[in-house]
């Protein structure tokens, strides 16, 4: 008997895209697996079956817009799986016959809904946490309410720490907090649910109307007839398909199957934490370090290189621990990773700054007057966002699934800021488009921002290349990382006065010459074009009113 899986609600008027298909035609799969993967605005949601059956026809395709109510895959199931159908979907009356013969498991269908479904989802409302970034993950900082309290929407209730901010998460409705769900220590990530609260009418129409007025909601259905669904599909006994890859019965949230790809991990491997019944991205992170700590574990998985437990240092002389702060532990992490993926190589090149040095003592009172600050930093910020203009290639990045190289038209300018709480990298929107002046101000605004711990979440997402200047405090030369994933980085130390050879003259001239390194991924960028970039940039800062123009 033919059977269409229709998707439940994604949200009010919220529609999605397919970015994962896990089954295909002639796979048997069981009630409640994952199916599907829709990416909303917000989220990467799996979406489980409400039938046993054997997969007949895949309606959708991925990249497809899909809503509420979309019928995405046809089932071929048995007449005693098809029973239940008239529950999910209300809208079907190809059958009256067999309503008539179970009348027990249709009649409570409506009414589960009004007696025992609806004060929960009317009256109670779960607040989850909304994006802190691509694949990012945060720690449970500070809880800033308590069982009781009357909030209302925006209201501050939450703060999570990431590898770059502290971000102060607001509630999105009003309402009595009932229980909170997490603890300080807790590692959280977009829509993990945090807090659980009595909502207002106003408040609680956002989360129930969709499950109470949907004219085909497979999640009431299935929640308001337990009974009589159970002897048809114990959940339990389902073996995974090969495309989920995961073990038996057990499901696999998105981030964890593209962590575990890029890894190289065979999440056949890794298991979920105790009491879960789906494997996370945090599972997979887990499984990793402690193959590190084991030294086992593929060398995709771990580098190749076995950890080796640290010396009794106490023997030499008096020791003290001090822990790492969350910037510094997600900083160390950030780049084992970066080094860890990327073939990474440096060239390095010397720009004589003698003119625009003097050009920047020129006009630096003016820029200070209009609120910003005429630093090296700004004049290489406008010059290498010229050249990403000329030079794509290094305003991109690489989709090792898909190995494709993705071209951004925008030019985000990433600064590394140093600061005493750790490294971070905030940038400057838009780069290309904005004169030297508005990037002095605004290189300053986000300076202070930083320095002051008031760094926000939007400073420090979206970059696109990054700038690291360390001139101020001296070296030499300075071979930096990567900042995955982009695929450059521009590496700047303390200018020096040289004796420079000038032929005209034959004779050799004082000059201001600045060291310049630029780092790359080797799988996108070759030496030819990092030299060509450096020429570029060097060419900028030598003859700045000739080549701007």
């Amino acid at each position: 008997m033919a059977y269409d899986y229709k998707l439940p609600s994604l949200g009010d008027g919220v529609t999605g895209k397919v970015i994962e298909i896990l089954v295909k035609p002639g796979d048997k799969v069981a009630k409640d697996q994952i199916v599907l993967v829709i990416g909303t605005d917000k989220v990467d949601a799996e979406m489980p079956i409400d039938q046993e059956g054997v997969v007949s026809e895949i309606l959708v395709k991925k990249g497809d817009e899909v809503a509420e109510g979309a019928a995405v895959i046809r089932l071929e199931t048995s007449a005693a799986a098809a029973a239940p159908a008239p529950q999910a979907a209300p809208a079907s009356e190809a059958a009256p016959a067999a309503p008539a013969a179970e009348a027990a498991p249709v009649t409570p269908v409506p009414a589960a809904p009004a007696n025992t479904q609806q004060p929960v989802s009317m009256a109670s409302y779960e607040f989850k946490i909304p994006s802190l970034g691509e694949d990012v993950t945060g720690k449970v900082t500070e809880i800033m309410v308590k069982p009781g309290d009357k909030i209302t929407k925006d209201q501050i209730v939450i703060v999570v720490g990431t590898d770059k901010v502290d971000a102060e998460i607001p509630v999105d409705a009003d309402g009595v907090i009932e229980e909170i769900l997490v603890k300080k220590g807790d590692d959280v990530k977009e829509g993990t649910v945090v807090l659980k609260m009595k909502s207002d009418s106003a408040a609680a129409s956002t989360t129930a109307a969709p499950a109470a007025a949907s004219p085909a909601a497979p999640v009431v259905a299935v929640a308001a007839a337990p009974t009589p669904a159970a002897p048809v599909a114990p959940p339990a006994q389902p073996a995974p398909t090969a495309t989920q890859q995961a073990a038996a019965g057990i499901r696999i949230s998105p981030l964890a199957r593209k962590r575990a790809k890029e890894l190289g991990i065979n999440l056949s491997d890794v298991r979920p934490a105790e009491g879960a019944s789906r494997i996370s991205y945090k599972d997979v992170v887990d499984f990793v370090k402690k193959k590190i700590d084991t030294g086992g574990g593929s060398a995709a998985a771990v580098g190749g290189i076995k950890r080796k437990p640290l010396p009794d240092f106490s023997k030499f002389g008096e020791t003290e621990r001090k822990a790492q702060n969350n910037v510094g532990i997600k900083t160390a992490e950030a780049m084992s990773y970066s080094t860890g993926t990327i073939p990474q190589a440096w060239i390095s090149e010397k720009a004589d700054i003698t003119k625009v040095e003097a050009l920047r003592q020129q006009y630096k009172e003016q820029v200070k007057a209009a609120g910003g600050g005429l630093t090296m930093t700004a004049i290489l910020t406008k010059a290498v966002a010229i050249v990403l203009r000329k030079m794509p290639q290094f305003n991109a990045s690489l989709d090792v699934e898909t190995n494709e190289v993705i071209y951004k038209k925008y030019i985000n300018m990433g600064i590394a800021v140093d600061t005493p709480n750790g490294l971070y990298v905030p940038n400057i929107k838009n780069a290309d488009q904005k004169g030297l002046t508005q990037i002095s101000i605004e290189l300053s605004e986000v300076g202070a921002r930083t320095k002051a711990g008031k760094i926000t979440l939007n400073d420090i997402t979206g970059g696109t290349f990054t700038i690291s200047n360390i001139g101020g405090i001296g070296g030499t030369n300075m071979f930096s990382i990567v900042n995955w994933p982009e695929v450059a980085i521009l590496s700047i130390v303390a200018a020096q006065m040289e004796p420079v050879w000038n032929e005209a003259t034959k004779t050799f001239e004082p000059r201001l010459m600045m060291p310049m390194t630029i780092g790359w991924d080797h799988r996108v960028i070759n030496g030819g074009d990092a030299a060509r970039f450096l020429v570029e940039v060097k060419k900028m800062l030598e003859e700045p009113f000739l080549s701007w123009m």
